[in-house]
């Protein structure tokens, strides 16, 4: 099939203490999906989430500092006083944690001076897994050649890193099968012809805007088959759009719950944001993770984490959603076959446990 195996256990089979820095993310549990796969691996692991505090309710006090200072202000105060904090945690832990080994989980709020005290501190590497365009990052850019590698999702944006001074590799996103697998007794429900769970990712403020998955959303609510759309940013969308009747809710959580969605419906659909090139998301692994039939728009990378049409189902272009969704809708038999060879593949390659080891083997490696 030509599709990418992780490596074995380990690059010398030894255990490692290691800092992990992760972001609070109350959609993706990224740190603590990543934390959980180092210490199935045997490692010691201390964890730092930032910008926690920033999802915190704004006390009386906080409510009183706004109405003095203004919106602005107040809003710009909170996050430097949470990102000072977050970097003095990140170097405190480093020093009571005296690690081999420091992972950093895109880490945009660590300041290029944190990066090079936790240099200093680390007796081994000091590495980067990325799953976002580093350039929209300022912090990112500026730490790029201090890291000992840049791990990123998208391979794509290794080519303007190495002229910072960076050495990215490769590393595709997982899932966690504890996370996604159906409990014992689990219903069967009947669900929609087609679900999506993620934000509309339209206008995400300091981001560039892209309405790529908002018009292919649209494409299919206007297929006239039944649709589920879960996610922030959709009722926000103009009154013309089709897609606006079918949206849910603004989150569906947690991953067993969203895994119980997934498994009811025919077909999950999972639609690219535009930064993802030739990479894949954490949907790619999650969905098949819980069991469920794939849909997904296709990237050149999924050839060697995939075998394409057999492990997961693909539509290569507008023109063609309609038509392949039609196709799977009439054969439940293929959807069905389709998610279980998925499924057995994110199990034996894609699991946190494996891209940590990964990540570690190569990390220890020199």
């Amino acid at each position: 099939m030509g599709a990418r195996r992780p490596g074995g256990v380990g690059h010398s089979g030894t255990r490692v203490r290691i800092l992990l820095i992760g972001p609070h993310w109350d959609t993706g549990r990224w740190t603590e999906y990543c934390t959980a796969g180092l210490r199935a691996g045997g490692h010691t692991v201390r964890s730092v989430i930032y910008s926690a505090e920033l999802d915190q309710t704004v006390r009386m006090f906080g409510r009183l500092r706004r109405k003095l200072v203004g919106a602005h202000r107040f809003h710009l105060e909170r996050v430097m006083d949470a990102m000072r904090r977050d970097n003095a945690r990140a170097l405190e832990a480093a020093e009571a944690h005296q690690p081999a080994l420091i992972v950093v989980l895109k880490g945009e709020v660590l300041l290029p001076e944190t990066v090079d005290r936790l240099r200093a501190i680390a007796t081994g590497q000091v590495v980067q897994w990325c799953g976002d365009n580093p350039s929209w990052f300022p912090n990112l850019i500026g730490a790029a050649h201090l890291y000992h590698t840049f791990f990123l999702a998208e391979p794509s944006y290794g080519v303007d890193l190495i002229k910072h001074g960076a050495r990215p590799a490769f590393l595709p996103h997982a899932a966690d099968p504890a996370a996604w697998a159906p409990s014992d007794g689990e219903p069967v429900t009947a669900g929609p012809d087609v679900i999506f769970v993620g934000d509309a990712r339209h206008n995400m403020g300091h981001l560039p805007a892209n309405r790529d998955r908002v018009e292919r959303l649209e494409l299919v609510a206007r297929l006239g088959v039944s649709l589920d759309v879960w996610g922030r940013g959709w009722e926000k969308l103009e009154e013309t759009y089709a897609v606006r009747r079918h949206h849910r809710g603004l989150t569906l959580l947690p991953a067993a719950v969203v895994g119980r969605a997934y498994r009811a419906a025919k077909i999950v659909l999972n639609v690219h944001h535009a930064q993802m090139r030739e990479g894949v998301n954490m949907r790619t692994f999650e969905i098949p993770a819980a069991g469920a039939f794939q849909l997904s728009d296709y990237k050149a990378r999924m050839d060697g984490l995939f075998d394409v049409g057999a492990e997961i189902a693909v539509f290569r272009g507008d023109d063609e959603l309609g038509e392949v969704i039609r196709h799977y809708l009439a054969h439940p038999a293929v959807r069905r076959d389709i998610a279980a060879a998925g499924r057995s593949r994110v199990l034996h390659d894609h699991t946190y446990e494996a891209r940590m080891r990964e990540l570690v083997e190569q990390a220890t490696r020199t």
